[in-house]
């Protein structure tokens, strides 16, 4: 069922949707395919010890020429096979491969060296691309995003400012030349910049996502775990229509994003807030969490708080998959056993299990209100 947003027509939403998935969808052709990740057998140890993989790669054994005795890829703990695969024991020169459909830890050894030992971890979906467009105005009511990497290793992505080639996608008054920082959880600058040209032009255009308007902004960092910021506004203290976005340029790392949120002024029509991200990597569905936060952000100093914000998921063909206008009304139980409710009456969330695909969250004011609102993705699993 569609449900209408009040204030927003379902006509708004679709055209707003159409422009920004189609930004959101270039980032599926950087990560979609399918990879083969190579271990060396040595004598004694596999080499990595681990890998993060996701589902449909194929890891492919390869014994190294020093290897003159019989060893083998077993799968298991040491000792005790599990019957998914082996490779049986093999002398150089040999390869063996397995293609891992499945989300999972995966262990492995040599039946002969009971040290040996390797681990396969297969990650399934997660978000590979998060971003928001918004009104960008002065001062305090510039575009914050903010995003979270967990795990093990640095995570390589790409930030990017919008603004002129919105115009192309049919947004009025787009944001003429945005300037995009990244800044750590402690508020240091990591980096800044205005043209995308001017600087780490070769790193950018080597994603395949570089912005298509040389006024754009874009930084290439690989960042570890953490909190970090993204801020856009506009050059020389100008006011437009911007979308900022993050995608994953490493999916198969022991790393994942977690987290976007973004905060910015919310107007109505087509000014109301628009989060939107893409879930890939596998063929499983994810647990989200969507939250729409208004009058908490006055305890937090912050002025001119939306003062009852909605929230609508909605698909990337247009439809509405989930609505919320104050969040103890629907899903509360759900809401509550994530142990990231709201923390105001009025604020809005929606707990969602949904396939990969393209999404958005339409933040609004009930009734038409105005104001700073926060709108944020959270990844359960």
């Amino acid at each position: 069922m569609i449900i209408h947003l009040k204030f927003v027509t379902q006509h708004t939403i679709r055209r707003i949707v159409t422009s920004l998935i189609a930004a959101l969808l270039l980032a599926q052709g950087i990560t979609s395919m399918a990879a083969t990740v190579e271990v060396q057998v040595g004598r004694g140890f596999y080499t990595p010890y681990e890998v993060t993989i996701r589902p449909g790669d194929t890891v492919r054994w390869v014994w190294r020429s020093d290897v003159q005795k019989e060893v083998s890829v077993t799968s298991g703990m040491s000792g005790r096979p599990n019957g998914l695969f082996d490779s049986g024991l093999r002398r150089a020169p040999y390869t063996f491969s397995y293609t891992f459909n499945e989300p999972g830890r995966f262990d492995y050894f040599c039946r002969v060296c009971p040290d040996m030992e390797g681990i396969v971890l297969v990650i399934g979906s997660q978000p590979l691309n998060i971003s928001t467009r918004l009104r960008v105005q002065t001062g305090e009511n510039v575009m914050i995003g903010g995003f979270i990497i967990t795990g093990q290793a640095p995570k390589k992505v790409i930030v990017r400012a919008i603004g002129p080639s919105l115009q192309q996608a049919g947004v009025n008054d787009a944001l003429a030349d945005p300037v995009v920082e990244v800044r750590a959880g402690n508020g240091a600058l990591i980096r800044s910049n205005d043209n995308w040209r001017d600087d780490q032009q070769a790193e950018i255009e080597a994603t395949g996502i570089p912005p298509r308007d040389n006024l754009e902004s874009a930084i290439v960092a690989t960042l570890a775990p953490g909190n970090y910021t993204a801020i856009v506004s506009g050059k020389n203290g100008t006011a437009g229509v911007g979308l900022v976005e993050v995608y994953d340029l490493d999916a198969g790392a022991d790393a994942r994003l977690v987290n976007m949120s973004t905060r910015g002024f919310v107007q109505t029509g087509s000014d109301v807030m628009i989060g939107g991200f893409i879930l890939g990597n596998s063929n499983e569905s994810a647990r989200i969490v969507l939250r729409a936060i208004g009058p908490s952000l006055a305890q937090a100093g912050i002025s001119g708080a939306l003062a009852d914000p909605t929230l609508q998921l909605v698909n990337g063909n247009g439809d509405s998959v989930a609505f919320n206008n104050n969040w103890r009304d629907t899903q509360q139980a759900e809401l509550q056993a994530t142990t990231i409710p709201p923390s105001n009456e009025l604020e809005s969330a929606v707990v969602a299990t949904i396939p990969p695909g393209a999404y958005t969250a339409v933040v609004a004011g009930n009734s038409g209100q105005t104001g700073v609102a926060l709108v944020e993705l959270y990844h359960l699993q």
